[in-house]
């Protein structure tokens, strides 16, 4: 994902905590699950997967949420934490192969 084709959106007056812990965690994992595997696959540091656009004290504000190389482990954790809590099987096992190339390195 480049800056160009990283996936905005825009929440409006939520808070982006709440939304962030709440129901933005459906469009967020994903993003980050795809955001790894794009990390490992094209050898990355850094990779932006999407930026949350937030008016905060009308004050409109950029988040941008990325996945690190050096914090890739902890990323897929929580994504398996959040897909498990879900039922979303497919995504673990997804998660599992990618921690499986992650230790091959």
């Amino acid at each position: 994902m480049t800056k160009e084709t990283v996936k905005k959106i825009y929440i409006g007056n939520r808070d982006i905590f709440e939304w962030t812990q709440g129901v933005g965690k459906d469009m967020l994992m994903p993003l980050l699950l795809e955001g790894c595997d794009r990390l490992i696959n094209e050898k990355l540091d850094e990779l932006p997967c999407a930026i949350i656009n937030a008016i905060e004290d009308d004050v409109p504000k950029n988040f941008e949420f990325s996945v690190h190389k050096n914090h890739i482990s902890e990323t897929l954790d929580k994504i398996m934490g959040w897909a498990i809590g879900e039922e979303e099987y497919e995504m673990c096992q997804r998660i599992k192969e990618l921690e499986e190339r992650l230790n091959r390195f």
